[in-house]
């Protein structure tokens, strides 16, 4: 894969064990990449931040994942920055924008100002609730994939 049109970002790993689901990928102790390590940033962070180990599925058969990836062997996987992107989109700005319209709203018509304050918050949390059961089943797409 070409990683020179920064089209994607390319973390590496260590294969530290082998599950019916895939491979299991230690990433905790890789730079992600020039930017990260530069002190920029990337937004790869967001692959191992909550968890070191990420699995990710090779495809094939789960028998062949030792004889193909033994423990120990290093291998590449990828993310679109355009997955990302929109990744963070609908978890941080949607959310963000519903409650701004709806407590602006509310403010338009003169509620008082805890209200509005309560109305915020309380739109925010039904909103990332409401986003985390439309994604449930289509996260697939924001899943790393393997490219060595």
């Amino acid at each position: 894969m070409n990683t020179t049109n920064c089209k994607a970002i390319v973390r590496s790993g260590t294969v530290i064990a082998h599950s019916t689901t895939g491979l299991v990928v230690d990433v905790s102790s890789n730079v992600a990449c020039q930017r990260c390590a530069e002190g920029r940033g990337c937004g790869a962070g967001l692959l191992a931040r909550r968890q070191p180990h990420t699995v990710i599925d090779p495809g094939g058969l789960p028998s062949h994942y030792a004889n193909r990836y033994p423990l120990g062997s290093l291998v590449s996987f990828t993310v679109e920055k355009s997955d990302v992107s929109v990744l963070a989109l609908l978890v941080y700005a949607l959310p963000l924008l519903f409650s701004i319209i709806i407590s602006g709203a509310a403010a338009g018509r003169g509620v008082s100002d805890w209200f509005c304050a309560l109305l915020f918050f309380s739109t925010l949390i039904v909103s990332m609730v409401i986003l985390k059961y439309l994604l449930r089943g289509r996260v697939e797409r924001f899943r790393p994939r393997l490219v060595s």
